[in-house]
Order: structure tokens, then C-alpha cells, then sequence
């Protein structure tokens, strides 16, 4: 490193300790400007612990990736001996912010190999890190076993990112990141994650804020470089708590909510999906259409295979896709087109899923569904929400997750429905909701000491 890289960094890192001031880090170190909503975080960000519940797209993986090149090149002479991390209720949005960091360092005007050759320097097994030549490392782990895998570790920067629907929450926050902030006078612990309703995630705001810590929510109209109308246009059809969640970042009641006081007990982040079918298990396979033939934006087939066995049940494996309905309908669009764009379609997406497992496959009739089961109607049974069965349906779905039936990795997609499904669901997205009642829909309910309710 030349002397003039390190008088740059030297000064842009003295601004933030003297002044809380980002401006020279962001524009020349990372060449990489935050908006003003992520300015006022980073400014102020700088108690112990801090909390952010901002809307979707504001931008937290960006400061949050920021706030860990920061830490690392602060306490660049501390060497191996100085790690950082970022923990997330699974690994795939754990390492969400390794990817930010490497296009951080990519995109420098002067973090080069000197700081971190990324063609060496990311390493996914046993779990993931970046190392930097220093020797210093940022780790990527999840929350699952209660944090178990962060034990006995020591860390000057925590980020704990899209945590809001860990259960033990308090536990690890308590137990498991504090203590590792021991080491060095300036660790700080922050949290991230759009709010999933009055739960531990919001108690755990309460506690911060009531330490004196820095705690701001975010809209995501705050982020100039997302599109907003996107967002107007989602706006005019979201219910007042759905925009008031996902949009503004704000935590909302959830008691009039069918499925948001159940996220808790459904959701277990200690398990993981899975394509591995096991021999000689059973499995169900459940898929809601998407009402168009070719689908839209805000409309996905989806399709959930649930292993059976001893109780609980557990969801393995999720679908989402975009497809023409038909092997047929794939054939002549091709052909329309002069091109062989569309390579697969639903009815073999779900032909081809049941001949993995073995499954019983159960499939949304309602209405033009009606068509597509009658197509696989060899392998699948007919689910139909017309008249007054969507209510019975769903009513069923509470009760298997209630009696503890049923189990589920956590999937964002899912959890995001769940949070904010109401009965009178016209102008909410329903997708993977009804994927999972379809599924269901025949597991029987055992009521203890009244037999089997068989739905």
C-alpha cells in the first residue's frame, strides 16, 4: 500500500471517529455514495447497540457491508487477531452481505489486492468468510441452534441481518452476541430486518432504545435509486398494514392477522430445504396456479413437498415460477416465437416433481385451474376454494399448524404472506399461502383425547 492510499483512508476513517462523518469514506474509499436516510444511520449509529427496521429496498445490505469495511480497516493493525460478522436467521441471507462486500472492494478506487485478493479470499466451507492479508475475517453464520456456532468467538462488529422472525431472539442477543463484543472499546452490535409485527424483534428494539441506543426505521421511498413507481404502483392495491410493513418499515398490530401470531411455532430456522428425497418416506406435493396462462409480476405458481413421518411434518421444498400451463402450450409459443426460449411448463414442473418423490400431489381446481388438473389428473387430486371451502380450507391449515403438525424452514416469501393475510385477501399477494393450504388440505388434525378431525 503507497502512502497516499493510506493518508485517503487514514483521513476518511479519522472523519468518522472525530465527526461521524461518511462522506470521505464513502466517496474515497468505496466510491460508493449512501443516500440520506443511509447518511443519518451511519452517522449516528455509534452506541453499543443499534436497530434498524427499515421498509424493503432502502438499502440496509449496503451500510451494513460499509459498516464491516469500515471496523476491518479501522483495526487493520490488529491483524488475525480482529474478526467481524454477519449473522442471519439462514445462510443464504447471511452471505447477501459477503456478495455486497466483495462488489465493494471490486468497485474501489484503492482497496485492491493489497487489502483483500477476492480471488483467494472467500471461503464457503465449513462455513463462509472473507479474508483479508492482514488476516482478518469476517465470518458469515446463521441463527439456527440458537447461535450455537457463534460461541466462543470474539468479534469488534456484529451485524445480526433479517433476524425479525428468529424466536429466540432475546436468547441469543443476551447470551451469544454480547458477550462476543467484549474485546475492543468501540464493538458495536447492530440489528437489521423489516418488522414482522409486535414479536421478540420488536421487544428487542424496545430494550435497545431504552439503553440509549440508536434505533430508525426507513421508508423505502428513502432509496433514489430504486424505481419508484414500482412502489406506487404496488401501493394501490396493498392493504394500509401490508404498505405500512413492507413499505414504510413500520411494526404493526397482527391480531386481526390469520397466520402472523402463528409464524413463531410454524417456523423452525434450524431447518434447512432440501432437493434429497429420502427412500422409502412418503411425502405430499401441493401447488397453487397462477391464474394466467403465461403468469404475471405479482402472480407464481408455486408448489410446496412436505416429507412425512413421525409428527411434526416438514415442508423439504418450495416452487416459484413463471411458466406457460401445458407441455403444449410450451410448444406453440415456441413456435410462435421462432425460438426455443421456454424450456420447461407447469404441468411438467409437477410431473416431473412427483415422479422424484413419489408423492400424493394435490392441485388448486378453482376455476381455470380446473383445466390444468384435468390434464394431471393421473397423478393429483383436485383442492377447490370456490363457495365456502377457501374458508374451510384455510380454517384447516390454522389448525394443522396449531396442533403442531407441521414445520418449515424459514422462507422470506412465505413469512412476508403470513404476516399480513387477512380473510378479505383481494389486494394481497396469496401465492405461497394457498400453495401451503392446498398441500394441507388433507393432513389430518389429531385433537387430544377426541380422535382424528380428518380435513
Amino acid at each position: 500500500m503507497n502512502e497516499s492510499i493510506f493518508k485517503i483512508i487514514a483521513f476518511s476513517l479519522k472523519q468518522i471517529q472525530c465527526k461521524n462523518d461518511w462522506s470521505a469514506f464513502d466517496d474515497l474509499v468505496l466510491d460508493y455514495k449512501s443516500h440520506d436516510g443511509q447518511k443519518e444511520w451511519l452517522e449516528k449509529s455509534i452506541q453499543r447497540e443499534n436497530l434498524l427496521h427499515p421498509g424493503n429496498g432502502w438499502g440496509k445490505t449496503d451500510i451494513i457491508a460499509k459498516k464491516h469495511l469500515r471496523f476491518i480497516l479501522q483495526h487493520f493493525l490488529d491483524g488475525e487477531k480482529y474478526k467481524t460478522l454477519n449473522v442471519a436467521i439462514t445462510q443464504e441471507l447471511s452471505e447477501l452481505v459477503l456478495e455486497r462486500i466483495a462488489g465493494m472492494i471490486k468497485h474501489s478506487p484503492i482497496l485492491g489486492y493489497w487489502f483483500c485478493n477476492l480471488d483467494k479470499a472467500i471461503v464457503r466451507h465449513p462455513f463462509s468468510q472473507i479474508r483479508f492479508t492482514n488476516g482478518a475475517i469476517t465470518e458469515f453464520k446463521t441463527t439456527k441452534r440458537k447461535g450455537e456456532s457463534i460461541e466462543g468467538k470474539e468479534y469488534g462488529y456484529i451485524s445480526a441481518d433479517e433476524v425479525a422472525l428468529e424466536r429466540h431472539l432475546e436468547f441469543i442477543r443476551e447470551k451469544i452476541l454480547l458477550p462476543r463484543t467484549r474485546k475492543w472499546k468501540d464493538s458495536q452490535l447492530d440489528f437489521y430486518a423489516t418488522p414482522k409485527g409486535f414479536n421478540a424483534y420488536y421487544r428487542v428494539r424496545n430494550d435497545i432504545k431504552r439503553k440509549g441506543g440508536y434505533v430508525r426505521g426507513g421508508s423505502s421511498y428513502e432509496n433514489p435509486h430504486v424505481d419508484h413507481k414500482l412502489y406506487d404502483y404496488l401501493c394501490s392495491t396493498w392493504s394500509k398494514n401490508k404498505i405500512d410493513q413492507i413499505i414504510k418499515g413500520k411494526f404493526i398490530d397482527t391480531a386481526e392477522m390469520m397466520f402472523a401470531s402463528r409464524l413463531d411455532k410454524f417456523f423452525d430456522s434450524n431447518l434447512d430445504l432440501t432437493d434429497a428425497i429420502e427412500t422409502n418416506k412418503s411425502y405430499i406435493e401441493g401447488w397453487d396456479l397462477a391464474r394466467g396462462r403465461r403468469g404475471s409480476i405479482s402472480d407464481q405458481t408455486v408448489g410446496f413437498r412436505i416429507l412425512k413421518g413421525k409428527v411434526p411434518y416438514v415442508i423439504t421444498k418450495r416452487w416459484a415460477f413463471q411458466l406457460p400451463w401445458t407441455e403444449k402450450g410450451r410448444e406453440n409459443i415456441n413456435k410462435e416465437n421462432k425460438n426455443d426460449n421456454e424450456k420447461s411448463s407447469i404441468e411438467k414442473e409437477i410431473r416431473q416433481a412427483q415422479r422424484e418423490s413419489g408423492a400424493k400431489v394435490f392441485m388448486d381446481s378453482t376455476g381455470v385451474g380446473d383445466t390444468l388438473w384435468e390434464m394431471c389428473m393421473d397423478i393429483s387430486r383436485p383442492v377447490d376454494f370456490r363457495g365456502g371451502n377457501k374458508d374451510v380450507i384455510l380454517d384447516h391449515l390454522q389448525a394443522v399448524i396449531d396442533a403442531g403438525l407441521l414445520k418449515c424452514p424459514y422462507i422470506p416469501e412465505l413469512a412476508d404472506e403470513m404476516t399480513t393475510y387477512q380473510r378479505s385477501d383481494a389486494n394481497l399477494e396469496t401465492d405461497n399461502i394457498m400453495a401451503l393450504a392446498v398441500a394441507c388440505s388433507k393432513i389430518p388434525v389429531f385433537k387430544r383425547n377426541y380422535g382424528t378431525v380428518d380435513g
